[in-house]
């Protein structure tokens, strides 16, 4: 049988290996995470947009389909959004959206500008 009493360096050494047994499956679990996220990212960013978009309407999880995450058990219950929450979410989209916007709003005055500037050189005067 082994020793009863440890010695602190003993101690120290099972706590080592105890964390890393416990960081080694963090690890794991958030790389299964990740990789979820990475091979759904679409799904779950429109799932999360159109929840915001139309809070009441029930989403229908599809059974069998192959998925590698397991559907939860219990349920969260929804709360009605309200015009902060849209306001929060456009305030939040608005960098992006100007970020979008920007290049097209340029092209186009860029267009009216040198239409403007060639009606002016080579019109016919009369």
């Amino acid at each position: 049988m082994n020793n009863p009493q440890q010695t602190p360096l003993e101690k120290l050494i099972s706590d080592r290996r105890r964390i890393q047994q416990a960081c080694a499956r963090q690890e794991q679990k958030l790389n299964a995470d990740f990789s979820y996220i990475q091979e759904n990212a679409g799904t779950l960013l429109l799932s999360g947009i159109s929840a915001l978009l139309f809070p009441n309407s029930k989403t229908q999880s599809k059974k069998g389909t192959g998925s590698s995450r397991p559907a939860s058990s219990s349920e969260t219950p929804s709360m009605p959004l309200g015009f902060a929450d849209y306001l929060s979410v456009a305030q939040g989209l608005l960098p992006v959206a100007w970020d979008v916007a920007r290049p097209l709003l340029t092209a186009w005055g860029v267009r009216k500008i040198q239409a403007w500037i060639i009606q002016k050189l080579f019109k016919k005067k009369k």
